[in-house]
């Protein structure tokens, strides 16, 4: 029998301010948020539901172990010891995971959340072990193989009373700073027990590390991967840098496609998933994690739209897709949908189809516009700039701005139900546009400054090109006629003798 694999983790947890967190997941549609909030329990200010400030209070002394069993069950025993002079002490249980041993608590009745009121007085240790194990029910995102357990993280929060306020701090959020060496590595959302490896990327906006639980991708894989959210990290310009990014390789038994966490930086996506596709799930759920913006429910398409978008994108930039397969992702039937509005999507994929393409329409737009100098990155980052939540008014604003002029397009593309049948189709191009396509203008797609922006500015080179020399022709012909005559008169005149000019005989 194999000796359970275990890891204590000490720490001294401060309260920490609640948050909401938003889950987002590509190839199905985003998993339901199970109340998991993210957030590290070691550097934020509490929680006073009194209305007084956040000011720091000093929380109980938390110890946590992680142990996994031989049948692949991963437990996380959690010592609370509470300090002297505060008052009540709870812990409330969510998601993945069942109480298996509380000494020292007894459960609060009631529905929902599990609750356990500490029995213990101030200064004594109470102790819980919770259990997740691979069941019907989690096994699309849990996998259990010989010599490790991946899934999700329980969400465990402790609760305590202090001059009248609540407080509280997540003794599981604390993001172990990954360690091949270590039994376990926990992040925020999920957690590996057991034998893995890490791919470390350190890029100038912040560390990147794959965490490949053993065998679940070859070496060359793991490379690739890892080498491809670098770049993208260097080559996405949209703000929301200098986080660190935590993304697992879950093994191939799990669903398809994969689940990102843009709050914490945290992703996961299957083995399986191949970089060469223009669906791109590796590229698509990072480029989640910067996506720091809150949406109002008017503007909850454009996670998944620019995510879709982007990842293609950025595929065809690293040179992992062609521009064909690009296009061909991103086409579609015409959708009469509204993406503003959610109750008449015919499906959940509405955002990634008909909102990518609105998204590939709208980039080369801009770019058009403004000569290659913005494109859609330049809108991208004003919103996670924005101060508060983002609606539709301040989407179409923002493009406004972005372009120096307004735009009727989003109006009836977006928050309208016209359809956009072709990203690179009439509406796209103003200034005779179409024309021009049968003359092969420059590639725009893409969001790179230095290659795609000088295909764009090439592109409406074109365009004033073809302007200029039309007018030209219509202009030219008086012109050119005016000349003519000018022409004839002074040969007349030099065939006739000047006035009083006397012949020789």
């Amino acid at each position: 029998m194999r000796a359970a694999v275990s890891v204590s983790i000490s720490l001294l947890c401060v309260a920490a301010a609640v948050g909401s967190l938003a889950t987002a997941g590509a190839g199905a549609p985003p998993a339901a948020d199970d109340g998991s909030i993210g957030f590290r329990a070691d550097a934020a200010p509490h929680v006073d539901e009194s209305g007084g400030g956040t000011a720091e209070a000093a929380g109980p002394t938390t110890n946590v172990t992680v142990r996994r069993t031989d049948d692949g069950t991963v437990e996380y025993e959690i010592r609370v010891r509470g300090r002297s002079g505060s008052g009540r002490l709870w812990v409330v249980l969510r998601g993945p995971g069942t109480p298996v041993s509380s000494p020292g608590f007894e459960r609060v009745p009631g529905s929902g959340a599990v609750r356990l009121l500490s029995t213990e007085p101030p200064g004594s240790e109470a102790a819980l072990t919770v259990a997740v194990s691979a069941s019907a029910a989690s096994a699309n995102e849990m996998a259990v193989a010989d010599d490790w357990t991946f899934g999700r993280v329980p969400f465990v929060e402790v609760q305590w009373t202090h001059d009248g306020s609540v407080e509280r701090s997540w003794p599981l959020a604390e993001r172990r700073a990954p360690d091949a060496g270590a039994p376990a590595l926990l992040g925020d959302r999920y957690a590996v027990v057991g034998d893995y490896e890490v791919a470390r990327r350190t890029t100038p906006n912040g560390r990147i590390d794959l965490v490949v639980p053993s065998g679940a991708m070859d070496g060359t894989q793991t490379d690739r991967v890892a080498d491809s959210l670098a770049r993208a990290s260097r080559d996405l310009d949209v703000g929301d840098r200098g986080d660190d990014v935590l993304a697992f390789a879950a093994p191939s038994s799990v669903r398809w496609g994969g689940e990102s966490v843009p709050a914490r930086d945290e992703l996961w996506v299957n083995a399986g998933s191949r970089l060469d596709d223009a669906e791109a799930v590796w590229l698509h759920e990072y480029v989640h994690t910067r996506q720091s913006f809150r949406l109002a429910a008017d503007m909850t398409w454009f996670r998944e739209a620019s995510a879709e978008y982007y990842a293609a994108a950025l595929a065809r930039e690293q040179g992992l897709i062609d521009r064909a397969a690009m296009e061909r992702h991103l086409d579609g039937a015409p959708s009469t949908a509204t993406l503003t509005d959610p109750d008449s999507w015919g499906s959940d994929a509405v955002p990634q189809r008909k909102g990518g393409r609105a998204l590939a329409v709208l980039d080369r737009r801009i770019r058009e516009r403004t000569y290659g100098h913005r494109s859609l990155e330049d809108v991208f980052r004003r919103l996670n700039r924005h101060d508060g939540v983002v609606t539709y008014a301040v989407f179409a604003q923002t493009v406004a701005e972005v372009t120096g002029e307004p735009d009727d397009w989003p109006d009836r593309h977006v928050n309208g139900s016209a359809p956009v049948a072709d990203q690179y189709g009439s509406d796209a191009h103003p200034l005779g546009a179409g024309f021009l396509a049968g003359l092969g203008p420059g590639e725009t797609t893409g969001h790179s400054v230095d290659g795609d922006a000088f295909a764009a500015l090439r592109g409406a080179g074109e365009v004033f090109f073809a302007i200029a020399t039309g007018l030209s022709a219509v202009a030219g012909i008086p012109l050119y006629g005016a000349l003519r005559q000018r022409k004839r008169r002074e040969r007349g005149d030099r065939e006739q003798p000047l006035d009083g000019a006397a012949r020789s005989s």
